[in-house]
């Protein structure tokens, strides 16, 4: 099973982004902007870091500290899955020569309903 951003392009016609091939190879969206596979990478770290400041906090406040670090890395993760996906959507919406890269790379298909 894997994560996916489904979208309308026309109507009656809706496609799916693989959000989740995206999010684990964030290098396959340098084609489409400038720094987006950085910026995925900065907020992952940021998200593991939130972990680790939870662990660092239940040492120092209470045990319960790691369950909240650990949901707030967890959410983020989930959020930054979603970015990857919406920024795939943009740049498929903004020319049909990034729609066709991303077909050929196995991170957009056409959806039956």
């Amino acid at each position: 099973m894997t994560r996916a951003l489904v979208f309308e392009n026309t109507p009656g016609t809706r496609f799916a982004i693989d959000a989740e091939t995206l999010h684990r190879n964030p290098e396959l969206l340098k084609p489409f902007g400038r720094g987006w596979h950085v910026r995925l990478r900065v907020l992952d770290a940021i998200a593991y870091l939130a972990c680790l400041a939870g662990v660092i906090a239940a040492l120092v406040i209470g045990w319960w500290m790691a369950g909240v670090g650990l949901v707030i890395c967890v959410m983020m993760l989930a959020a930054n899955r979603k970015t990857a996906g919406r920024l795939a959507k943009s740049a498929a919406q903004r020319s049909s020569e990034n729609f066709r890269q991303l077909h050929e790379m196995g991170c957009l298909w056409l959806v039956m309903a």
